[in-house]
């Protein structure tokens, strides 16, 4: 379900953005009306933050990254999962850019076709594809940093003036999608329940924030930590830039965050399970 509302939102977002003046004159009206030279976003492009630059390289080690851990969890088809949706979610980013266009409704300096963004797709879907596998225990650190690296990552690709706002948005709901549907076509909820429902009992993976996170401050620090970062990427542009682009990134992350919150608990029955599995801990192992 969420990832046929993330489809039909990615098709609204692209129509209106990219196909009617109004949309084009949102983003075009204000976008490259500064120097992004002296921003923290093209700092951050300069130091070589993943993937701003070595794109291909952080999809290709961050792929293989989150399918070792898959496997040597002996996680198998969370593997398959991760290694198909990552390098899935970049291509479909390509493909549509090479299917769908962008006729010029309103002047502009940019007039590329660049719906959704590849940087963003890349970033979000690596992000996404590490915190589904690692650890329980890891993830209340690994999301903060891994929310941080998100915000500044998508929030300098836009404030530099790579891409535009919805583009961002675009390569979220992307992503979002492709991990979602794919990991129904693998089948990674029990039999006979909704996926969304994930699994219950004592050995059940987390399905919100509240379950990651196991003191009250760490949620709302890490929301705020990953908003700050989204705000620091994009600064040294006007103030109203930097407020819709940090905010922007600062979503983006988040939301992929939440999701993925929520896909976890899809990946934990697909653990291996010896013949006694059952006996000795439950219906799970972790």
């Amino acid at each position: 379900m969420v990832g046929a509302i993330a489809v039909v939102l990615f098709f609204i977002l692209y129509l209106f953005s990219n196909h009617t003046v109004a949309g084009q004159s949102l983003e075009n009206g204000w976008a490259w009306t500064y120097d992004p030279f002296v921003t923290v976003g093209y700092w951050l492009r300069q130091h070589d933050l993943p993937p701003l630059s070595y794109d291909r390289a952080t999809i290709v080690v961050g792929t293989l990254l989150a399918v070792i851990v898959a496997a040597a969890r002996r996680h198998w088809r969370t593997a398959v999962w991760v290694a198909v949706a990552t390098p899935g979610a970049v291509l479909a980013s390509e493909g549509f850019k090479a299917v769908f266009d962008r006729p010029v409704l309103v002047e502009s300096r940019d007039t590329a076709v660049s719906y959704p963004s590849g940087h963003a797709v890349a970033v979000l879907a690596v992000a996404a594809a590490l915190l589904i596998v690692v650890p329980k225990l890891w993830t209340r650190w690994v999301a903060p940093v891994v929310g941080v690296w998100m915000a500044l990552a998508t929030s300098a690709i836009t404030v530099i003036g790579n891409h535009r706002p919805s583009e961002i948005l675009g390569a979220t709901l992307l992503t979002v999608a492709v991990f979602t549907l794919s990991g129904v076509v693998a089948r990674l909820g029990r039999p006979g329940q909704p996926l969304s429902t994930g699994m219950h009992g004592p050995m059940a993976e987390e399905r919100s924030p509240s379950q990651v996170f196991d003191r009250p401050w760490m949620a709302p620090a890490s929301v705020a930590l990953v908003l700050v970062a989204g705000v620091v990427a994009a600064w040294g542009a006007p103030p109203w830039v930097t407020a819709i682009d940090g905010v922007v990134g600062a979503v983006a992350s988040l939301l992929i965050l939440r999701i993925v919150f929520a896909m976890r608990s899809w990946a934990t029955p697909l653990q291996h399970r010896g013949p006694t599995a059952n006996a000795r801990s439950g219906p799970y192992l972790t």
